[in-house]
């Protein structure tokens, strides 16, 4: 079924829920029939492409917007393009994205995992840069980069309302998956002190709930990530560790994939503070080796 926000913005929920999505992932409708933009169709889910398509028929769509290519919101993009004719915007180019650090770290032929969820045959149409104005009938969307969940995430803010379409870097249940080499914690760290400077307060993400005060999440978001390298040094302080056993101290009794995801989320912050010489390691960097204090 169709929700709606506000009066030029609609929602559908896929009906994908899992422990890494919520409910599932939202799919906006911006505008009116006479010219809508869909952000984030979603998963390749034959009940959500079949509730895409009936809006479809009834109403004129001119642009495709995607946040991110992961496998929850962009497979639907192409499949609607197609048969629609409709062009797909999005960042686009992933490789070009990622930071000269994490550039690094893949050239070196370091193991590192990741490129978990990627979907990897998406081709936006149309690439965007930060900054760009996109329009339609009655409508226009800014376009917000906002790498660190993934390097190609982009958030769009819709112009003359307090709406940011967040994607997953601010989501409205959890905080978000940063799975290196895509996911980058230094980036997420300068997306967060981006959408700090700017002015929108009403999020809608990716998963979840709309996120209002949004910027005191965000806040909020940053606090958690400074909380949790914390965490991490009084771990390293006691003996070098890898981010599979740093993982299980501190999701300790969480269910296997959550700690799956926060081993992740641990070797983000391991490769950040590697990055500033805050810890070492004796051994190329991977997803399994250990990792010490430079000070002891």
């Amino acid at each position: 079924r169709l929700e709606n926000i506000s009066k030029n913005i609609r929602l559908i929920t896929a009906p994908n829920p899992s422990p890494m999505t919520f409910n599932g992932t939202n799919t906006y409708i911006v505008g009116s029939s006479k010219d809508i933009c869909i952000i984030d169709p979603g998963p390749n889910d034959d009940e959500h492409y079949s509730k895409i398509k009936n809006l479809l028929r009834k109403e004129n769509a001119s642009h495709i917007l995607v946040t991110h290519s992961h496998l929850d919101h962009s497979p639907l993009a192409t499949k609607i393009s197609q048969e629609f004719s409709i062009p797909i915007y999005a960042h686009g180019k992933i490789k070009n994205a990622r930071s000269k650090f994490m550039k690094k770290i893949l050239e070196s032929s370091f193991d590192v995992g990741g490129f978990e969820g990627l979907d990897m045959n998406f081709k936006p149409d149309f690439y965007l840069k930060d900054s760009e104005i996109l329009e339609g009938y009655n409508w226009s969307i800014e376009v917000v980069y906002t790498p660190g969940h993934l390097a190609d995430h982009l958030c769009f803010a819709m112009g003359g309302t307090n709406f940011l379409f967040s994607g997953d870097i601010v989501m409205g249940w959890t905080s978000t998956l940063i799975s290196p080499p895509d996911g980058d914690l230094g980036q997420y760290f300068y997306s967060l002190d981006k959408l700090l400077k700017r002015n929108e307060d009403l999020y809608l993400p990716g998963h979840g709930m709309q996120v209002k005060n949004a910027k005191n999440l965000v806040s909020k978001l940053k606090k958690h990530r400074i909380d949790r390298e914390n965490q991490i040094l009084k771990i390293l302080k006691k003996q070098p560790s890898n981010c599979n056993q740093i993982a299980e101290i501190i999701y300790k009794n969480q269910p296997s994939a959550i700690v799956y995801a926060g081993s992740r989320n641990v070797l983000a912050h391991l490769l950040n503070l590697f990055e500033r010489d805050i810890v070492s390691t004796r051994t190329p960097i991977s997803s399994d080796n250990y990792f010490m204090l430079l000070n002891i």
